[in-house]
């Protein structure tokens, strides 16, 4: 990264001490020399280092380009949500930390009061959300009349929450001949058209395909009766104890109803939807980022912007309804450079729904039958094991205790009332039914039948052109 000479001195300072050595795809394909001062339109998955790569971007022609003069606004970026906007801020400040240039924000949710106060003392660099930004042009903290470059980061996020009017507005009060950069999960018709009238010839940047993406996730599938479905999920957390995991549902109603089962169960959870205010989606990613709590369960919407590193696993509640949501959610795992695990449930009645899913997101996920009740009391004993494997420190009056405990309860007494306190202490293991292993192999056999037949209609097809 740092023989990129187009970065400016300051900038591959702070990256050298960041400890960064190389681009990510969509690094090196934003920062083409030949993309320079173009507007780009860029496919990048969660994660895949996009914010850097425009942090960058916008710096190209010179950290002049970007310094405010006279209280002229030149460069802004917005995002969809509160978080994704804090995440930005704390990414850039780092990567501009030894320039002149001042970054503030404008997100909806804080106190525009103390905004104000901020804007006013002079910003070259502002992240916000759209509805707070067009609060701020409508009380005149600040103009458009001078922007030069505009980032719209996660703009399909954007409009699935409503925010066309608010982009206009912004897109509309700045000069024409701005540079406009998109950056969007995935590029469906809603963003080629609001592309085509934001931005003036865009060079379309792929930075990763939806049939290559996540390459660091493994798919997995099991297939459970539906009515099984929330207890297998109790019971995979149960086995997954150790794992930072989040749970997708589609509504906040099904939020609320998994959440207090998995909470009746004896789990710590938190759960995001739209019945959270900010303080208390606050406290609740906290928790999740600081180890207190392992298991999230949210809507989509409401996970939208949120970074969790060091997320093993996302389960699936109910299957997705589109291959984008089901890329999008998996995305939230498999993250700088460590490996995910993306879980779905599939029901018999589901099969045509789950096949035509993974065929159009382009994912293969391996087909494996639940855990039993044996694997799971298995795992327990290793617990057990693993907890007297560790060397214990204790006190005199403890081994004092301990010897009394010898002479008076034989072994196996003792080593029974170890595994039920132990054991005692863990939420219950569901009844799953286990669907046969006749099924499992059906359902592999016909998704290569389907391989096979697609194939032979290609052969056909090739040899009646040929003849």
């Amino acid at each position: 990264m740092l023989e990129t000479k187009s970065i400016p001195k300051e900038l591959q300072s702070s990256i050298k001490e960041k400890g960064y050595d190389k681009l990510t795809t969509v690094q090196s394909l934003v920062l083409d020399p030949g993309n320079k001062d173009k507007d780009l339109l860029v496919s990048s998955q969660t994660g895949s280092g996009k914010t850097l790569a425009y942090g960058l971007s916008i710096s190209v022609a010179g950290l002049k380009e970007i310094l405010d003069t006279d209280n002229k606004l030149q460069t802004l970026i917005v995002t969809p949500t509160r978080e994704l906007a804090l995440q930005v801020f704390n990414e850039l400040a780092w990567l501009y930390s030894k320039t002149e240039i001042r970054i503030s924000t404008a997100i909806g949710g804080m106190d525009i009061k103390k905004e104000r106060k901020n804007i006013s003392k002079g910003v070259d660099l502002l992240i916000g959300t759209p509805g707070r930004i067009n609060d701020h042009v409508r009380r005149k903290t600040f103009h458009l009349n001078y922007l030069r470059s505009l980032v719209l980061d996660e703009a399909d996020e954007m409009l699935d929450l409503g925010f066309k009017q608010d982009l206009d507005m912004i897109v509309n009060q700045s000069p024409a001949n701005k540079r406009v950069l998109m950056f969007s999960a995935t590029i469906p018709k809603k963003i080629m058209s609001l592309a085509s009238k934001y931005q003036k010839n865009a060079v379309r940047i792929e930075a990763t395909s939806l049939g290559k993406a996540h390459t660091d996730i493994s798919y997995e599938t099991y297939l459970v009766k539906k009515h099984d479905i929330e207890n297998a999920i109790f019971n995979f957390l149960r086995f997954h104890d150790d794992k930072t995991i989040i749970i997708f549902c589609s509504t906040r109603n099904a939020v609320t109803h998994i959440s207090s089962r998995i909470l009746n169960r004896g789990f710590s959870v938190v759960s995001l939807s739209g019945a959270l205010n900010q303080s208390e989606r606050f406290k609740a990613l906290q928790s999740i980022k600081n180890g207190r709590c392992k298991i999230c369960v949210a809507t989509d919407v409401a996970a939208r912007g949120i970074d969790l590193v060091n997320l093993d696993i996302v389960i699936h509640a109910e299957l997705p309804h589109n291959p984008e949501t089901l890329i999008h959610r998996s995305g939230r795992t498999g993250r700088a450079g460590n490996k995910g695990r993306s879980i779905l449930f599939c029901s018999p009645s589901e099969k045509r729904k789950y096949e035509k899913l993974i065929n159009s997101a382009k994912v293969r996920p391996a087909i494996n039958k639940f855990l039993s009740q044996e694997e799971i009391e298995l795992k327990d004993n290793e617990k057990i094991i693993n907890y007297l494997s560790r060397s214990q420190k204790n006190s005199s009056s403890e081994l004092k205790f301990a010897n009394e405990l010898l002479t008076r309860f034989s072994n196996e007494d003792l080593a029974l009332a170890l595994i039920e306190n132990f054991k005692g202490k863990l939420p219950p293991i569901e009844e799953v039914e286990s669907l046969g292993e006749d099924q499992i192999v059906q359902m592999k056999n016909d998704r290569k039948k389907k391989k096979r037949s697609k194939q032979n209609s290609r052969r056909n097809f090739r040899k009646r052109r040929e003849y």
